[in-house]
């Protein structure tokens, strides 16, 4: 796969990650249901036959930076939109031809999304992957690429509407795959658990740390 795929993510820390779910299951239970969602996420992207490159919020433990077993990088912005930015402008000045930033948190994500993410990219320069809570949970551009991001409100339902309209404004076409769904709160992990959908051995992990959480 000739596209470069970032992976923005964070240390799975106590305190740090998925605080709207640990105050519903504990912050030691969605460290680590985080934690797996990002193992998750690497494996899918290595199974779709890119190399991830991980993109931090925050500076890592050194030890935890040495397993991770990929390269990483730390974002670069005062919010997410000028971080993501900054991320497809180096990656595009060390000669990708096509970039994809994805996040660390979405379940149900497959191969075949990575794969057909880079397809698209191929006959339009931008690729949305919608999120059901009005965001998105991918977000993809060819070089040289244009700042899709400026005054785009984030962590908000209408992010991904918002962007729409930037790209409209800019007069770029692009393209969108099928709408997936972020684990955010119990809920989301409570209709993941539960749905016949996505990896069954992923389910099964995160069952048994939702039921430690209840």
């Amino acid at each position: 796969m000739n596209t470069r795929v970032l992976v923005f993510a964070r240390e799975p820390r106590f305190g740090r990650v998925k605080t709207r779910l640990a105050a519903e299951i504990g912050d030691m239970v969605a460290t680590h249901v985080y934690a797996e969602l990002l193992a998750h996420t690497l494996d899918v992207v290595t199974k779709a036959g890119a190399q991830p490159e991980v993109w931090l919020a925050d500076s890592p433990d050194a030890t935890w930076a040495q397993q991770i077993g990929h390269s990483w990088s730390v974002q670069e912005g005062e919010d997410l939109g000028s971080r993501m930015l900054h991320a497809f402008r180096r990656s595009f000045k060390s000669g990708a031809g096509q970039v994809i930033i994805i996040g660390s948190d979405c379940p149900t994500l497959e191969p075949r999304h990575i794969v057909e993410a880079g397809e698209q990219l191929d006959l339009t320069q931008i690729v949305l992957g919608p999120a059901c809570d009005g965001g998105y949970w991918l977000v993809g551009q060819r070089s040289p690429g244009v700042d899709l991001f400026s005054s785009i409100p984030w962590s908000a339902t209408d992010t991904l509407a918002k962007t729409r309209l930037r790209a409209s404004e800019l007069h770029i076409d692009w393209t969108e795959l099928e709408e997936l769904e972020d684990i955010d709160a119990r809920e989301n992990l409570e209709a993941f658990v539960h749905s016949p959908s996505g990896d069954k051995a992923l389910r099964t992990r995160l069952e048994i740390l939702l039921n430690e959480g209840s």
